[in-house]
């Protein structure tokens, strides 16, 4: 078992490594990968424990700051140690898997937030001109990739229109967006352990197609909702930082939706396959994906429907 430990252990490593720098070299796509990077290191604390883990993101934190610079280390450290040590552990002690998703969730940004506060502290720059200065430099740097690719300069002036409204809104809803990418690295790496789980170790909850929300945070939704309606500009803003919170909640209520009625589906795991990924791909099936979510609380689309005799 050891042995085995020791092999998984510099896999894990390896793999977390790669995934986290992925976003420096492959971009776009990379980030998508970068959002796997907790999973190796939960999957092994789920198989030999928490010391074991500790000491794989010991070592994945020393490769980091070989590979790259400090505020790379800080985002590591931030946003993936928690759901790679603390999530498995909670898991381990029988806690059920949503539970343990909110508190090691809700950790993960008091930990983010601390070591992002004292990295800016120490820089001695402010919040909002650091925050400023990387959309910016993410717009140029899309911007030259749209250049290189050939685009006309009408199409270059219609595209950086389109990006600096993206930048626009990224940082009037920095706050929201930053607990929902932790949201969803939390979830995709609790997906992925329980995807390989097997027989070696038992995750406690309800399963995921019959899973829901709490019932009174479909007021918190109207609420956010409304505030985007009145005319007070810090409302608004607290309305839209909880709305990109509550809305990605609702739409994996409405992916578990989907996963209850495939399952009673008898079709190839190809075409189900296809259908997540859709689902995840092709707009406007996000949106209606969310908003079966929602209305989920008072249509209950998992109740079996009586077929007309």
């Amino acid at each position: 078992m050891k042995g085995e430990a020791v092999i998984y252990s510099i896999a894990a490593i390896g793999v977390t490594v790669l995934l986290f720098l992925s976003s420096l070299w492959l971009g776009p796509i990379g980030a998508f990968a970068n959002m796997l990077a907790a999973a190796p290191i939960c999957y092994l604390v789920m198989r030999f424990g928490l010391k074991t883990g500790i000491m794989a993101v010991l070592l994945s934190a020393i490769l980091l700051l070989q590979m790259a610079d400090v505020p790379v280390l800080i985002s590591y450290l931030g946003l993936y140690t928690i759901p790679a040590l603390l999530l498995p552990a909670l898991l381990r002690g029988g806690q059920f898997w949503d539970r343990a998703l909110l508190i090691s969730g809700v950790v993960t940004l008091l930990v983010a937030g601390v070591l992002l506060l004292s990295y800016i502290q120490l820089s001695g720059q402010e919040t909002g001109i650091l925050l400023d200065s990387y959309l910016q430099s993410e717009v140029d740097t899309a911007m030259q990739a749209y250049g290189d690719a050939g685009f006309s300069a009408s199409q270059l002036a219609n595209l950086k229109e389109v990006a600096t409204q993206v930048a626009d809104f990224i940082r009037k809803t920095f706050v929201g967006l930053y607990a929902a990418g932790v949201l969803v690295i939390h979830f995709v790496t609790l997906a992925l352990v329980q995807r390989f789980r097997k027989d070696r170790y038992v995750i406690a909850g309800a399963g995921f197609a019959q899973w829901r929300l709490p019932a009174v945070l479909i007021w918190l939704l109207i609420v956010a909702g409304f505030s985007l309606l009145l005319p007070v500009p810090l409302v608004a803003l607290a309305g839209r930082n909880l709305l990109a919170v509550l809305l990605p909640l609702y739409f994996i209520q409405g992916l578990a939706v989907v996963c209850c009625f495939l399952k009673r589906k008898s079709w190839p795991p190809a075409l189900k396959g296809l259908i997540y990924v859709l689902v995840f791909l092709l707009n406007p099936l996000p949106l209606v994906v969310t908003g079966v979510g929602v209305f989920d609380l008072w249509i209950d689309f998992r109740r079996p429907r009586k077929k007309d005799l």
